[in-house]
């Protein structure tokens, strides 16, 4: 069946995909970022699969969705490395995740459960974003935890930047966090705070 004039197709997707769910998409590049995307970056996120200027679908494929976020990186943050351009984007993703009904929810459960209890509940949290992360957390001492996730998409800086701003606003003091190992797509973030 073709769309009616006006609309675009929607993907066919089975459920086996690795998807991004809709309020990612939004909370990123909607309301995050909206304002900020020229024209030309717009276009080159719709030649990359996502096309802002029609109503968004309710999933994107994984593939689809990250090379979205470089090209979003490498055209608002021009001359900075593309590790940084994804750290950057992965703060300013929580900026429009903190807008949304789901991320208002999260943020605020995670500003009453404090740091440790956010973090133990990551995986919860990736639930409500894709169907594909699985998270592994890894107690070393209070204060002090291995966060793996099992896909970072080629694109480590993005979570990196993402839940360092989660867990300062979840009220994280003497915040680090670092990765401790990476191959590509699976990635170990060491967290620090002061407890």
């Amino acid at each position: 069946m073709m769309p009616a004039q006006g609309e675009r197709p929607v993907p066919d997707i089975a459920p086996k995909d690795e998807v991004v769910f809709k309020n990612v998409v939004e909370s990123l590049f909607v309301r995050a970022l909206g304002s900020k995307l020229s024209l030309r970056c717009v276009e080159r996120i719709r030649d990359g699969g996502i096309d802002l200027r029609f109503k968004l679908t309710g999933f994107y494929l994984r593939e689809t969705f990250y090379r979205c976020v470089r090209i979003a990186g490498e055209e608002l943050f021009p001359g900075v490395d593309q590790d940084q351009q994804m750290v950057m984007l992965g703060t300013v993703f929580m900026e429009g995740f903190e807008q949304t009904l789901i991320g208002r929810a999260a943020l605020t459960a995670a500003r009453f459960m404090g740091t440790r209890r956010t973090l133990e509940r990551m995986a919860n949290n990736f639930r409500t974003s894709n169907n594909y992360m699985q998270v592994d957390f890894q107690e070393v001492r209070a204060g002090e935890v291995l966060l793996t996730l099992s896909q970072t998409s080629g694109v480590p800086g993005y979570f990196e930047g993402a839940l360092r701003r989660g867990l300062l606003f979840a009220g994280a003091r003497d915040l680090v966090v670092r990765r401790e190992a990476y191959d590509g797509s699976r990635c170990t973030m060491r967290i620090t705070w002061k407890p």
